[in-house]
């Protein structure tokens, strides 16, 4: 019996979740599944599609996917892996069974739209052209400049389409949380709420003969979020081996957050001079939480009853998948929904579906507060109210999640006072406020706090330490936090921090 991982993402940067395990079973069968598997989102968009196209292993073999949350850098590269062959079940909550069929068919309608304009000037060249011309891309990172020699296809630059996503729905099989189940005779999962987003999950995967167990830490949650629990204290894995921990956060503290009262003050001063608030925000988990926050502050009178317009069809979706499971909401949401003041239910919001409403919007000359993507301000239904909203001070754009950088978001954060929005030239004469305090990842002291309650119930042999996979961050966050955990468990604890395409064996 044994089990190796081949790590295929998320190693030594923040996305491109995907791990590929090989099982073989005390029959000597052998049974190959992936933990997540999710689309590399930092680089230029053919150097992505590079990335995002080359896979470490072959899909046609692939036994099962088990799937820890829905966001796009841990579902995004599913459809892709269907459109090649993958045939086998995928494994998750029911609430990110729902999501991610919203975010991976909002995917490959970005990939259908965008592939004639992000490729087009490599469409007719001559294979061995087409591959010296995207070999001048740089990679971003040391860790896949070893990808520089794969070419791409001259046919076909789309990742996937409607259709694979359409296939990979019907590949789902869901399970609540602490339902354990099988994926093989002799492999044993169980989710756990996560506390990251609706239905997330860190998940065990358990050897039944010898009761030998793994963790996944998928992206693991902060806490007092809105809507959703608190991320699960860990109970009776006293037979753990293997822990692979998220890191995005692993050096840092949040310190007291309160991005409430934040609001609470820009959108009144905004108010006061009769001015709009732009809220640039991202679809899944943010736009919801913005919007929780803000109905708070106005049933509890400490904002205006203003219009709050939701004009992202992909938000819209997810709020409506929310609101279909109040069984994963927290305390606090119960209490509301018995009281019948449901923040998310709230009859100032007004949904906007179509892009006729949007664009009508634009001629709305009362305060209001207008929530839409990207985030980022890289695309979507923002770019038309910066168009039209952008060149007034008495508005104000606020950003409430990090601008990466080389995106328009990042140049206004920056100061830049004159950018370019839909082919035109504007000045930045709008009010610019930045809420960093919304965050739906653990930082040093929760993570910490994870991997001790788990390493402290763990029955180790003589000599023998918990292996600590430190992933999904960047180089300070995940050796902070790795030389954080030594030193609190020196005896208990290894951490160590994976090379894209590593193979190690887990159990053998």
């Amino acid at each position: 019996m044994s089990l190796e991982v081949t790590f295929c993402g998320a190693a030594r940067t923040v996305t491109g979740s995907q791990y590929y395990l090989q099982y073989t079973g005390p029959d000597g069968s052998k049974f190959s599944f992936c933990l997540d598997s999710g689309l590399f989102q930092t680089g230029q968009k053919i150097n992505l599609f590079k990335i995002n196209s080359h896979l470490l292993f072959d899909p046609r073999t692939l036994d099962a996917i088990i799937l820890t949350h829905a966001h796009l850098d841990h579902c995004g590269r599913i459809p892709y892996l269907v459109k090649n062959g993958f045939g086998g079940k995928i494994y998750s909550t029911e609430a990110t069974k729902k999501i991610a069929e919203v975010v991976m068919s909002d995917a490959a309608r970005l990939h259908t739209e965008n592939q004639k304009s992000d490729f087009s000037p490599l469409r007719g060249l001559k294979k061995s052209d087409l591959s010296s011309q995207v070999n001048k891309i740089e990679f971003d990172g040391e860790y896949l400049k070893h990808l520089s020699k794969i070419a791409l296809e001259s046919e076909n630059l789309g990742l996937y389409s409607q259709e694979h996503v359409a296939k990979a729905m019907r590949r789902f099989k869901t399970y609540e949380y602490h339902k354990k189940f099988r994926i093989h005779p002799n492999l044993e999962i169980e989710f756990f709420d996560a506390g990251h987003i609706l239905g997330s999950a860190y998940v065990t995967i358990t050897e039944v003969s010898s009761n030998k167990q793994i963790i996944f830490s998928g992206d693991f949650g902060n806490y007092n979020k809105p809507i959703i629990r608190d991320p699960e204290v860990p109970k009776k894995l006293k037979n753990t081996t293997h822990v692979f921990i998220e890191t995005t956060y692993g050096n840092r503290y949040h310190g007291k957050l309160n991005p409430k009262e934040r609001l609470r003050k820009i959108i009144s001063e905004t108010v006061r001079q009769q001015g709009k608030v732009l809220l640039p925000s991202f679809s899944v988990e943010r736009a919801q939480e913005v919007i929780y926050y803000i109905v708070e502050l106005m049933q509890d009178n400490k904002l205006p009853k203003i219009p709050i317009f939701l004009d992202s069809p992909m938000a819209s979706k997810i709020l409506e998948i929310c609101l279909g499971h109040p069984e994963l909401y927290d305390d606090d949401l119960q209490d509301k929904i018995s009281n019948s003041a449901n923040p998310l239910i709230y009859k100032g919001i007004q949904i906007l579906e179509t892009s006729a409403q949007s664009k009508r919007l634009n001629q709305f000359q009362k305060p209001c507060i207008i929530v839409a993507g990207s985030g980022m301000l890289t695309g979507g239904r923002i770019l038309k109210h910066l168009y039209f909203h952008l060149e007034n001070p008495k508005n104000t754009l606020l950003m409430v999640g990090y601008q990466a950088v080389g995106t328009l978001g990042r140049l206004i954060w920056d100061g830049t006072k004159e950018v370019e929005v839909e082919n035109k030239t504007l000045q930045v004469l709008t009010r610019v406020e930045n809420i960093n305090e919304f965050s739906a990842h653990a930082d040093q002291k929760i993570l910490k706090k994870w991997v001790v309650d788990i390493v402290n119930q763990a029955d180790f042999e003589t000599n023998t330490k918990a292996k600590l996979f430190l992933m999904h961050g960047e180089k300070e966050a995940s050796l902070g936090f790795g030389k954080e955990i030594e030193a609190s468990l020196p005896s208990q604890v290894e951490s160590y921090w994976p090379k894209f395409g590593e193979k190690v064996t887990l159990w053998k």
